[in-house]
């Protein structure tokens, strides 16, 4: 029993933890126009030292509130940020991706770099794998043994499990790097028996069938208990579990209005942010020149009073910078996708997209990878021929497969034959796009894209 205990290693994890104010900052990216609006409106009503400009807009040149929303971060350096604000919201206090990234500089060589970012960018907020390896070596133009040896790599990092793509390889990556301890810091047996499990006995041990695994591994009741046991307690189901906190995705419903219009000119293109612009607002005279009077004569207000208006002043502040920050980001960001992606926003032909990451954007537009993503998210695009895509539809290789298989559907179909996802295939080849007829499948149901049959149906119907 005492080496039990003496083997129990208890860890504490301490995690930094944004603050309420901050949260909301950082949330205020990921807002579409209609989203931002609502939050606008809640704010007016909220805050008294906030209200809409009418003649004169009061710019934000105030010094810093006494009573700020968080306390500033020492171990921050903002010497080289352009901005306070983007120092803070921009670079979460900890974050799988630049956790996993910053490992596989040292360890991938320089060819394999591109795919091994576009893996890491790929993971999802437990720490999975969201896309193929066809999917990837498709997208980036690389060889299929190349991408699976980045993949490798990246499930060499910690923690334990990241990278994998079902349960299983999670498991399994995390029994793998518990064996590589030097000797004498693992059970061998019981980890060779955890690994024959999650091997070869898989499909029973995902459904129970405790006595049909134990005769298939030969293992002794005792041993099958530990096994399921250790593999209850001591793996994790989430590689990302122990890191900050990320917003999971949700389904949103098709925007009505457009995020963001790119319209062409005979001067280029010109990008408009839509939304309630930061010049619409201001901060309310009478609490400006009340906190002035308090500066010059202090026993004019109560403790109650000053606590009161600096406060609401203060966070009147930090929403106008927000909303003055997340406008200016999305325009950076648009102005570094039109530059790349011109020939997709004139013709809004897929043919033309150009791959992308969003570590790419982030860097040409001199942002952090993860403002970029939260940016990106939820956003509506018109181009300048009237159509309607997701902003993310740069980031995703998926995307550009469907619009060309929309495209081609759209052309050949008129005549009243419908297309077979391997007739797809086909058509997809002659434009230089390989890709095997299960991943038209994937495609399509991924995009809500009909079937054959079940065009011919729609067809019938009318």
């Amino acid at each position: 029993m005492n080496q039990v205990r003496a083997q129990t290693r208890v860890t504490v994890k301490v995690a930094p933890q944004a603050s309420a104010g901050l949260k909301l900052l950082a949330r205020m990216l990921t807002l579409n126009a209609e989203e931002l609006h609502a939050l606008v409106q809640q704010e007016l009503e909220e805050n008294p030292a906030l209200e809409l400009a009418d003649e004169e807009i009061i710019r934000i040149t105030a010094p810093a509130p006494a009573a700020p929303l968080w306390e500033p971060d020492p171990t921050v350096d903002d010497s080289d940020s352009e901005d306070w604000l983007e120092s803070r919201v921009a670079a979460p206090p900890i974050d799988l991706k630049a956790h996993v990234w910053g490992q596989l500089r040292l360890m991938a060589p320089p060819e394999l770099l591109p795919i091994a970012e576009h893996l890491v960018e790929s993971l999802d907020e437990r720490g999975y794998l969201s896309t193929d390896v066809e999917e990837v070596a498709l997208y980036l133009n690389a060889p299929l043994e190349a991408v699976e040896q980045a993949l490798a790599l990246l499930q060499q990092c910690d923690p334990p499990g990241v990278g994998a793509r079902s349960l299983q390889e999670c498991l399994l990556l995390q029994v793998n790097a518990l064996c590589a301890r030097p000797n004498g810091e693992s059970d061998t047996e019981l980890l060779c028996a955890a690994r024959a499990v999650l091997q070869t006995g898989w499909h029973d041990f995902s459904r129970g069938r405790w006595h049909a695994l134990q005769r298939k591994l030969k293992l002794s009741p005792e041993m099958l208990e530990a096994v399921v046991r250790f593999i209850r307690e001591q793996l994790q189901p989430y590689p990302a579990e122990a890191f900050a906190p990320v917003e999971l995705p949700y389904e949103q419903l098709p925007a009505q209005e457009p995020d963001i219009i790119v319209r062409a000119s005979q001067n280029g293109l010109h990008i408009e942010i839509r939304g309630i612009s930061p010049d619409a607002l201001r901060l309310n005279a009478a609490y400006l020149e009340q906190a002035a009077l308090h500066s010059h004569l202090s026993r004019r207000h109560t403790p109650e009073e000053r606590e009161h208006i600096h406060h609401y002043l203060s966070r009147a502040r930090i929403f106008l910078q927000a909303l003055q920050q997340r406008y200016a980001t999305l325009k950076r960001i648009m102005q570094v996708i039109a530059q790349r992606q011109y020939g997709f926003l004139m013709t809004s032909d897929a043919r033309f997209l150009q791959p992308m990451t969003r570590v790419e954007v982030a860097q040409a537009a001199g942002l952090h990878r993860s403002t970029v993503g939260r940016a990106v998210r939820n956003k509506w695009l018109q181009l300048p021929s009237g159509m309607m895509v997701r902003l993310d539809v740069f980031f995703d290789a998926s995307y550009r497969t469907a619009m060309l298989i929309q495209q081609i559907l759209e052309r050949y179909e008129q005549t009243g034959k419908r297309l077979s996802d391997a007739e797809i295939a086909e058509k997809l080849a002659e434009m230089g796009i390989i890709v095997a007829r299960r991943t038209v499948a994937k495609y399509r149901q991924r995009h809500n894209i009909l079937s054959s049959h079940w065009r011919e149906r729609q067809r019938l119907v009318g």
